[in-house]
């Protein structure tokens, strides 16, 4: 079994994958008000008693970033205690990793990523012009965008734009994970290194 834990939507979830199919999904917070470290350790004791997942668990994937500080550092405790612990396979998936898995149908540098997360803290993620990532924190009711970006995939709402030259289209990260997990990269005694956005600056 392969469990996905996402925590940078505004509601995270668990995801068990097993023989490439989704067969169970799970919300950790009913609503966006409650903590998520007050949560998800019963979460996963529930799935944990529901199908035995911890003695089938073969690899854990985590969206690392951009979102919520908060949420990004609880996700990322309780997936490094779980593959140490189990000893597990991990793969990271982040804002970028979106970006490159849309830009098989479509030019890199004209797609950007959108993201929602807990605590209203919004994100966006494109190649610069020398090729290079960039994620900016949204601070701004509207915000600009560079003239190149024709496509944004958002995950909960569209970016309100000044000017509206680019399309936009949702998109799930659970489908994403399904639909490229022949591109995942899963190793062993990886660390677990969320994307801490702050004033545009990513913090180690």
């Amino acid at each position: 079994m392969f469990l996905f834990l996402d925590v940078i939507s505004t509601i995270p979830e668990f995801f068990v994958i097993e023989d490439n199919k989704l067969i169970i999904k799970r919300k950790i917070l009913s609503k966006e008000t409650e903590k998520l470290s007050d949560n998800i350790i019963q979460a996963y004791i529930e799935l944990d008693n529901e199908i035995d997942l911890t003695k089938n668990l073969k690899k854990v994937a985590l969206t690392v970033g951009p979102g919520s500080y908060t949420s990004l550092r609880v996700g990322a405790s309780f997936i490094s205690g779980l593959a140490i612990s189990r000893k597990l396979m991990f793969c990271p998936i982040s804002a970028n990793d979106i970006l490159n898995f849309k830009s098989n149908n479509h030019d890199l540098n004209s797609v950007a990523i959108y993201i929602s997360s807990a605590q209203n803290q919004k994100f966006i993620c494109f190649k610069n012009s020398d090729g290079e990532i960039e994620y900016l924190k949204i601070e701004n009711i509207e915000q600009t965008i560079p003239d190149n970006i024709k496509l944004i995939f958002y995950n909960l709402e569209k970016l309100k734009l000044v000017h509206e030259k680019s399309k936009q289209y949702k998109f799930i990260f659970i489908d994403e994970v399904l639909e490229n997990l022949n591109y995942l990269s899963f190793t062993k005694n990886t660390i677990v290194e969320p994307i801490y956005v702050s004033n545009n600056k990513i913090l180690n």
